[in-house]
């Protein structure tokens, strides 16, 4: 089993990981899914997700995609394979397969960076002197 590692160096100033994926951009071509380029580590962080390409692609440019930027995310079936939808507020999707059915999970970690945050039901009593 191969061990993937972290390269801390594309994080920003307090931003930490969450957690890892292994993901693949996919395409309908021809009544089918069919991958697209190499597998990916899908970092998912407090303020973004990362695309980082493995050691031994050819692309090296590292995919950012910030939390205000995505309109929403689901969990489906591409093929017989776990998968995802990504859709921006700039009308772009995407289709990735996640690896070993963590696609729910993936879901559920990206859901609940770009949900507004909750407001408390009760708000503070402010003292005036």
């Amino acid at each position: 089993m191969r061990r993937v590692i972290m390269d801390y160096s594309y994080l920003e100033v307090d931003e930490h990981p969450i957690a890892t994926y292994k993901v693949q951009y996919v395409n309908w071509l021809n009544d089918t899914w069919i991958g697209r380029g190499d597998w990916l580590q899908a970092v998912v962080t407090n303020r973004r997700l990362l695309l980082i390409p493995s050691e031994n692609s050819l692309r090296g440019k590292v995919e950012s995609i910030r939390y205000q930027d995505v309109y929403n995310v689901w969990n489906l079936c591409l093929g017989k394979r776990d998968g995802v939808l990504l859709r921006l507020k700039n009308r772009q999707h995407f289709y990735l397969y996640v690896d070993w059915s963590q696609g729910n999970k993936l879901v559920n970690h990206l859901n609940e960076r770009i949900a507004p945050a909750a407001k408390p039901r009760i708000l503070p009593r402010l003292r005036f002197t």
